[in-house]
């Protein structure tokens, strides 16, 4: 099924920092797209995963870690027939997800603030769970693949993106200490490389029916651009936005990757 729905159409009503120069983003946004390149990155990569999944057969997804929930919005807009639930633990992200969904009648958009735990008299209900670069903040042992099968109806699906625990710098280390001192903090559970977030699913019950890298070398280029230029102030970020997300697309052309800085990973309830 092709996604009908355009991605990155609510940055600016969610994205705090657009929202204190509320013009400016807009036309921004109109003239430039996504104006982060990460999220560029990662929208890019999940319309190309949902390809290899039956999406006209689900009626109830999940998305576990949504954030601001730009995928939980392009979802509900693309699927008007299925019920998309947006969950997370930042109470401010899921009001401001209930509120827009609200403001556009965006009925079939449901949130729950909290954790997979906490959703009541769901089991066996989701045909579909998705989980875009959450689970590296998560410990290795406290990771919810057992919790997210419960709520999974035999033969759904489980979709984990993650930044693999090998990662490669293009540009001098030095030019991102700031950055990595930021993810020896927050990415404690990016522990897996591919064949162990595999392994892991097998584990917990699924069959694996598809696993590849993504995002390499160009991509990173452009990642590690777009956040340079994001240092030196939006201007020169928006200069340096067309280049980066170029970078961004030309690393989805040509053959299937032997390595890269991201997993992912779908697998199937038995």
């Amino acid at each position: 099924m092709e996604m009908n729905a355009a991605f990155g159409k609510m940055q600016v009503h969610m994205s705090r920092r657009m929202q204190r120069y509320p013009r400016l983003s807009r036309w921004a946004a109109w003239l430039f797209g996504y104006t982060l390149v990460g999220n560029y990155a990662r929208a890019l990569s999940f319309r190309s995963l949902l390809k290899k999944l039956p999406l006209e057969s689900f009626r109830h997804i999940l998305d576990l870690g949504c954030g601001y929930g730009e995928y939980s919005f392009m979802l509900s807009e693309a699927l008007p027939g299925a019920t998309i639930t947006a969950l997370d633990l930042n109470a401010a992200s899921v009001a401001g997800i209930r509120r827009l969904a609200a403001e556009r009648g965006m009925s079939n958009l449901k949130t729950h603030l909290g954790t997979i735990e906490s959703l009541e008299d769901s089991d066996g209900r989701y045909d579909f769970i998705f989980s875009i670069d959450v689970f590296e903040h998560i410990r290795e042992e406290e990771m919810p693949f057992a919790e997210a099968r419960r709520k999974l109806r035999p033969g759904g699906y489980l979709l984990v993106k993650m930044p693999g625990r090998e990662q490669r710098t293009i540009l001098p280390e030095r030019w991102f200490e700031d950055h990595h001192h930021w993810l020896e903090e927050e990415h404690i559970g990016q522990v897996y490389g591919l064949d162990g977030l595999k392994a892991r699913m097998e584990k917990e019950g699924f069959r694996v029916a598809y696993a590849a890298y993504g995002d390499g070398w160009w991509s990173r280029l452009g990642w590690e651009i777009g956040y340079l230029s994001r240092q030196a102030g939006p201007l020169v970020q928006l200069m340096c936005l067309p280049l980066a997300k170029l970078l961004v697309r030309a690393d989805r052309l040509g053959r299937h990757k032997e390595s890269g800085n991201t997993i992912q990973v779908i697998g199937q309830k038995l």
